[in-house]
């Protein structure tokens, strides 16, 4: 069986969200092309901006936020900014201040930041930047139109049909239906087996780092026998999973294998489960602002 799955660029994340997210990539390169000398570094998934060694941030891309990793000293910063300290993680050591810019506070703070950050670079002298649009630099293209230009990267991956990832299919199966006839003879039909998706879950925190994260659905009646455990990659968490098509999914995800760190909103209140139908395989990103503390 075939599972398709799709790799966005920055640029491809940029291109497909018009609002919030290219706003604050404006505004942010605003500042960076103020600066003389400056050098910015595009790559499939980040810009890179630096002065010739001397490191300045990386943007990237996450659900609809921009994220930057600034190449400042979390610990010589004011936690009004809202940052979170990413020194423990390999890839960012370099960079240890991340900020999720989700709202105009978050923006206004990036911009602090960024300014802070080429200063430590030696980015001083400011120069008349060349007023560039990057509505027009990234304008409106398609899904597909990205996929075909290489912006979106297609992988296929071939599975056996035979596995699965997540739980048994036998327990979906109806018991076998056994008919004798008179010769006799006895044949055994069993009900086709239940068709899967795969469902790729990365969750990124904003605020306080922790080192494991839990996954509870309703497809297991939100059993605490069975959550699943995310896998942390550099400064995100990540799980792959198989639910039943067709299936409405909801979730929530925890601090522990219990409720008593369950996910909470951005001002520290209750949230509805996270709801999705599965019709065909998806890639869900979501940001975690707190969490439940008992």
């Amino acid at each position: 069986m075939e599972k398709i799955t799709y790799s966005k660029s920055l640029k491809a994340k940029l291109t497909l969200e018009r609002g919030f997210m290219m706003e604050s990539y404006q505004t942010l390169m605003d500042v960076v092309n103020t600066r003389k000398d400056v050098l910015l570094v595009q790559s499939f998934y980040k810009d890179r901006v630096a002065n010739g060694k001397n490191k300045v941030a990386i943007i990237k891309g996450f659900k609809k936020n921009l994220v930057v990793y600034f190449a400042l000293d979390p610990n010589k910063i004011n936690e009004k900014y809202g940052i979170t300290d990413v020194s423990e993680t390999k890839a960012y050591v370099n960079y240890p201040t991340k900020l999720i810019i989700d709202s105009a506070k978050d923006l206004k703070n990036a911009i602090r930041l960024m300014e802070k950050a080429l200063a430590k670079a030696g980015l001083n002298e400011i120069v008349g930047a060349e007023d560039i649009d990057y509505n027009l630099v990234y304008p409106e293209k398609s899904f597909d139109e990205l996929v075909e230009i290489g912006l979106i990267k297609k992988r296929i991956r071939y599975i056996d049909e035979n596995t699965d990832d997540y739980y048994h299919v036998e327990e979906y199966k109806e018991k076998p239906v056994v008919e004798v006839k008179p010769n006799p003879v006895v044949e055994v039909k069993e009900a086709p087996m239940i068709e899967m998706v795969n469902v790729k879950l990365k969750v990124m925190i904003k605020g306080k780092m922790t080192d494991r994260l839990f996954l509870f659905t309703n497809y297991t009646n939100w059993s605490e026998d069975k959550v699943l455990e995310l896998t942390k990659v550099e400064d995100y968490f990540i799980i792959n999973a198989k639910f039943p098509k067709n299936f409405n999914l909801e979730f929530k995800i925890s601090l522990s294998q219990n409720w008593n760190g369950v996910e909470k909103g951005m001002f520290g209140e209750e949230i509805k489960n996270h709801q999705y139908y599965l019709d065909k395989d998806l890639e869900i990103e979501d940001i975690i602002y707190n969490w439940r503390d008992k």
